[in-house]
């Protein structure tokens, strides 16, 4: 029985360690504790089977988003982070915007999917020469629209600024 012990939210570790680690004693069975974002950075080979190494990683998860080499196990470069939030989060802070719980991404994905991109111009995140992302200014933006938006019409709108706000996010990344 494996269970994420870190990195992680503190509660969700817990819950998880806690509950794996219940499973083991009924079970007589060992516990492994996973590093959460090691278990991300293999978990492709769940779906397509052994990986040839080396391969690079975009991984994005609540609250990291990383570029990573992957040379094997535990061999890692990471090539690029974000200088401020990671894309987990800035999704959750666009959410939020809109009145929408905590974590915030399904709900962002849901509405965006439902408008169309090209209604809204917003520019991507930072891209400059390094392998680096920066979330911030489309956080900004998403708030620029929101804020220029009368509040009876933002129901209505939302599906389209959160439809800019993912897709230029993936031009962020590289997309």
């Amino acid at each position: 029985v494996a269970a994420t012990v870190g990195p992680g939210l503190i509660g969700s570790l817990l819950v998880g360690s806690s509950y794996g680690r219940g499973i083991i004693l009924a079970l007589r069975k060992p516990f492994r504790g996973v590093h959460h974002l090691e278990a991300h950075l293999w978990s492709a080979e769940i779906e397509y089977g052994v990986l040839p190494l080396p391969f690079i990683v975009l991984l994005v998860s609540g609250g990291h988003t990383l570029i990573v080499l992957v040379k094997g196990l535990r061999s890692y470069e990471v090539l690029g982070t974000t200088l401020d939030d990671a894309l987990g989060e800035a999704y959750d802070k666009v959410g939020k915007l809109f009145g929408l719980g905590f974590p915030a991404g399904a709900q962002v994905d849901r509405l965006a999917a439902e408008g169309h991109a090209d209604t809204i111009p917003l520019a991507p995140p930072m891209m400059d020469e390094s392998l680096n992302l920066s979330f911030s200014g489309l956080k900004t933006a998403v708030l620029y629209q929101v804020r220029d938006i009368a509040p009876d019409r933002l129901e209505s709108r939302a599906p389209h600024i959160l439809a800019a706000a993912d897709f230029a996010a993936g031009r962020g990344l590289r997309l």
